[in-house]
């Protein structure tokens, strides 16, 4: 296992377990000239980079085959109405795949997702009002980071609720926003996804833990 470095702040320890990953750097290079104002990669693209750095396991070129897709996040109101965001998704995921075409690619525009709400399940939800909103909706706490390069290609980091989840192994729920995640979709996601088996020094706590 890997330690946290005592003195360095937070945010710099993640951006240099970012920095030390080959295949994260790629991705951000490749996401970049998409010309977003506001974006990040997000999700278990970090999540993953991180908690194989704590585990003490050298990033290579590619993502470990337990990753699933890249998680590419953005906020474009613009797109919503009239409804574009479904064909400008697309065009951006193709524009994507294209440029880097070993990754899975996800792309979500969330200033759009109420949208998806509507429409895959009826559920009504608020709009987001801005990409960190969003961020801060996800599942678990420790996944609701994100990383991004600003207009000086340097790294930024999207954190709503903090890194002390990421950094010290614990998975709990996120309940700031139970609308779209309920505590019983919480645990259908610990059950199937069985990140103990990968990362064994995770701590992963049950919806009904006291936060």
């Amino acid at each position: 296992m890997h330690d946290i470095t005592p003195g360095i702040a937070q945010d710099e320890q993640v951006k240099g377990f970012v920095r030390r990953t080959p295949w994260l750097m790629q991705v951000l290079d490749a996401v970049r000239p998409q010309g977003w104002v506001s974006w990040c990669i997000g999700a278990g693209a970090v999540r993953c980079a991180v908690w194989e750095a704590l585990h003490g396991r050298a990033a290579g070129a590619l993502p470990p085959s337990s990753l699933g897709d890249i998680d590419v996040v953005y906020f474009d109101a613009r797109e919503v109405e009239p409804d574009h965001w479904q064909s400008a998704q697309a065009l951006a995921r193709q524009q994507l795949q294209d440029r880097l075409p070993w990754a899975r690619w996800e792309v979500v525009n969330q200033a759009a997702v109420h949208c998806w709400y509507r429409g895959a399940t009826g559920q009504p939800v608020p709009p987001f009002v801005s990409l960190e909103q969003a961020v801060a909706s996800w599942p678990e706490v420790a996944t609701c980071v994100g990383v991004y390069l600003d207009a000086r290609d340097e790294l930024q980091l999207v954190a709503p609720l903090g890194l002390d989840d990421l950094l010290t192994l614990r998975v709990r729920y996120n309940s700031s926003d139970a609308g779209r995640v309920s505590a019983a979709v919480y645990a259908e996601r610990m059950a199937c996804k069985r990140w103990q088996c990968e990362w064994p020094g995770l701590k992963i706590e049950s919806a009904s833990q006291k936060q």
